[in-house]
């Protein structure tokens, strides 16, 4: 049975991973410092990595709160300290991985309204969250192993009916509050969460496939057209607009950053278009009626 082994595996995108990877036909090991299969011990890492068919790390600190000082610093910490680990660890096997994946992020790229943002055609940014990730994609990229290719998953924001960004849109919609962020101009990236875990098979099945890849739907759409979508699916009639001074003052109350909702993104998954990948959801309509419209 092929393996596969998910660090960091225990969030609403890797226990909806863990699950389709077993439904088909995969052995899947956890390494979470929780409630994981697996410790982040070196030895034990080094055993659970022997002969797998992927590693994908999605271990780090959620990016969804106030980014002060400390905060800074243990969102940039836990994703190079776990990617070393993991480097190190791939380093002693004498069977290594053939895929090692890294979840990566489109917030490297500088924000993007009208210009399309392709693997080949963009301009990253200079903020904190885009040195964070260029530094994150650094360090896999520090270890070389012939053996074992390696991808960086520039993943937009994932939809999914058990967790992520969807959930507090959905209940700001049904409260009727679910109208246009800021000017609404703002590009929205995407993917469903079920079109992730296909690229993830995608990717093991085509060895060609290595490097930076753009992992979100073909098509972004603004942020008003976004929440009227949303809207429609949940049959909410009215949506009162949030203008950005609200938005400001919100994200201080709740504990997180406007810039999480307030940056454009408009990236387009050109690589994984030009190697035939087909996605089952590649439209937002399509993706919400799917997640929302028997809830």
């Amino acid at each position: 049975m092929k393996k596969v082994v998910l660090t960091g595996g225990t969030g609403f995108i890797g226990s909806y991973v863990a699950k389709r990877f077993r439904e088909s036909g995969f052995q899947v090991a956890i390494v979470s410092r929780e409630s994981g299969d697996i410790s982040w011990n070196h030895a034990d890492l080094r055993e659970a990595f022997e002969d797998s068919e992927l590693v994908l790390n999605l271990a780090g600190k959620s990016i969804n709160c106030r980014h002060n000082e400390e905060n800074r610093r243990l969102i940039l910490n836990s994703r190079l300290n776990t990617t070393q680990l993991i480097g190190l660890a791939i380093n002693d096997c004498v069977i290594k991985p053939k895929l090692w994946v890294n979840a990566s992020a489109v917030g490297i790229y500088k924000p993007s309204i009208t210009k399309p943002i392709t693997e080949e055609e963009s301009e990253l940014g200079t903020d904190f969250l885009a040195d964070v990730v260029r530094q994150w994609e650094n360090k896999l990229f520090d270890f070389k192993f012939p053996e074992t290719r390696q991808i960086v998953l520039r993943t937009s924001v994932v939809l999914g009916r058990d967790g992520g960004a969807l959930k507090p849109l959905v209940l700001l919609s049904r409260l009727g509050l679910g109208g246009k962020q800021a000017d609404g101009k703002q590009m929205f990236s995407w993917i469903h969460v079920e079109d992730y875990f296909r690229v993830l098979l995608f990717l093991i099945d085509n060895p060609s496939m290595s490097k930076v890849i753009n992992c979100t739907a073909p098509n972004p759409v603004s942020n008003k057209d976004f929440m009227q979508n949303l809207r429609k699916v949940l049959h909410v009639l009215v949506g009162l607009p949030a203008p950005k001074f609200a938005i400001q003052l919100g994200a201080k109350v709740i504990g997180t950053e406007p810039e999480l909702i307030l940056n454009s993104s408009f990236v387009i998954p050109k690589r994984l278009h030009d190697a035939g990948f087909e996605f089952k959801f590649p439209t937002v309509d399509l993706a919400l009626n799917d997640l929302l419209a028997s809830k």
